[in-house]
Order: C-alpha cells, then structure tokens, then sequence
C-alpha cells in the first residue's frame, strides 16, 4: 500500500487546468504543480499566465476566453502540445455578472454566463475524451458552487446558479456514462471565500454577519482551504469515487 505521500502523487500527471489567473485557478496552479504535475493553465490575462508560470515550472500558459466555446479544440490541441496528452482536467473558469437580479440580467451577461461556465467546459470533457478513454484512465473535477444547491436572494445570480446546477447534473451524468472506460468525473462545489469575485460582498458588515453566523466553521473560506480536495479528485487517493461532488463551504448547506 503506497504511502499518504504517493496516494496524493500527480508526478508524470498532465493537467488541463481552467480559469488559472486569479482566485481558486491561481491556488490550483501552484497546488498541481507542487504535487508533480506538468499544468497547461488556460486564462485571458498573459501577463498573470506568465507571472504564474515563471514562479511555478510546472506550469505552461495557454491563453484562451472560454466565452467564446469554439475556440475549445484549439486549447486542448495547445494544452496537449504543452504538457502532453490530458489525465486531469479541472473546469474551474467562471463568470458571474454579479448583483443583476434575474429580471435584468442582459442577454450578453445570459450567453457569457451559460458558454464560459457550462458550454466550454462540456466541449472540454469531449475535447480530452478521446484520449483518457483511449488510455483507459482520467479524472475530470468541475468546480460548481453551492448556489447549484440554495437559492441565495442575497445575492441574485440566477445564471450562474443555472449554470452551476447544470455543472453538477452534467458530472453525474459523465460519471454514469464515462466510468466503463476509467474516466473518473466529479465535482466541487466552493461556499462563501476570499477572491476577486466575491471580496467587495463577503466584507460588507452585515452581509459578513449573515454569513458567519450561518456556517458552521465561523470563517470564511480561502483557496488554500481547497488544496485537499482538489489533490484528492485529482490523484489515485479518489480511484474508487466518481459521480460526486465534495461541498467545501465550512458546513453552510448543512446548517
């Protein structure tokens, strides 16, 4: 039996990793590159993509706006180039156009929400398809988010809750179908943390209250409170899980 330290091993692993420039991406690269990873990390900022790569030699950027899924092909053909056939890849890229209240989310904001956040990640599950199923081995982890769980009205984003929901339906959905050829598919879905997205929210006074005195764990979380689960889907340590996504929100949704 391997040792912890094996278990959680992504030495001569291959990662395609998503939305890499800032927030939970940045931490993934650093953390995937850490456990022995070679990461293609996809983003629109060059200047971060290459300040992340510099710092990190495991890292390789592949600039790319997923808003725009047709370009999918091109970054996992890239990728690939870069790192070698995929044996991880992790959905993390999002968009929120946040504080828009359903009846005036704008049709850009609808199609930028639905095609970075579910349209481009499901092109990039078909994009490495062919081959994980052709190695017989693969780990997809889509990050979604708990507002594919609870209605939040403190924070109207009905399309990205849409979004995210159907994220989570589609692992499921991937894991039933994709498990005959040893492609492992799950998912996590991130609470309330410190990013870019969300700081100018989660610090206002009483929207802080309402949300400590809701979770469990009274803190907000941080990307390095996602480093154990994110090894974990991505490594051997999970061989025996698919199909399901690990909530990591200090106990919120079960409050």
């Amino acid at each position: 039996m391997p040792i912890a330290q094996d278990l959680f091993s992504l030495q001569g692993k291959s990662v395609l990793l998503t939305g890499a420039t800032a927030g939970l991406g940045r931490r993934f690269a650093e953390t995937l590159s850490e456990a022995g990873a070679k990461v293609a990390i996809v983003g629109r900022r060059a200047a971060l993509l290459a300040e992340i790569a510099e710092k990190n030699p495991g890292c390789v950027p592949v600039q790319a706006d997923l808003a725009q899924p047709s370009i999918v092909p091109d970054v996992v053909a890239r990728a690939t180039d870069a790192v070698g056939a995929i044996d991880v890849l992790v959905n993390n890229a999002a968009y929120i156009a946040g504080g828009v209240r359903a009846e005036d989310e704008t049709p850009e904001d609808i199609d930028t929400t639905l095609n970075v956040n579910l349209v481009s990640p499901i092109r990039l599950a078909q994009a490495v398809f062919p081959a994980m199923k052709e190695r017989g081995r693969g780990s997809i982890i889509n990050v979604t988010s708990i507002v594919a769980r609870a209605g939040i009205a403190r924070f109207p984003q009905a399309t990205y809750a849409a979004s995210k929901g159907g994220l989570e339906a589609i692992t499921r959905e991937w894991a039933a179908q994709w498990a005959r050829h040893g492609i492992r598919v799950n998912a996590i879905a991130p609470g309330f943390f410190e990013s870019e997205m969300t700081s100018q929210v989660i610090h206002h006074e009483k929207v802080q209250n309402w949300i400590l005195d809701n979770t469990l764990i009274p803190r907000h979380g941080t990307a390095a409170d996602f480093d154990g689960a994110l090894l974990y889907l991505a490594s051997d340590a999970s061989g025996y899980v698919t199909g399901q996504t690990l909530v990591v929100d200090g106990g919120w949704t079960a409050h």
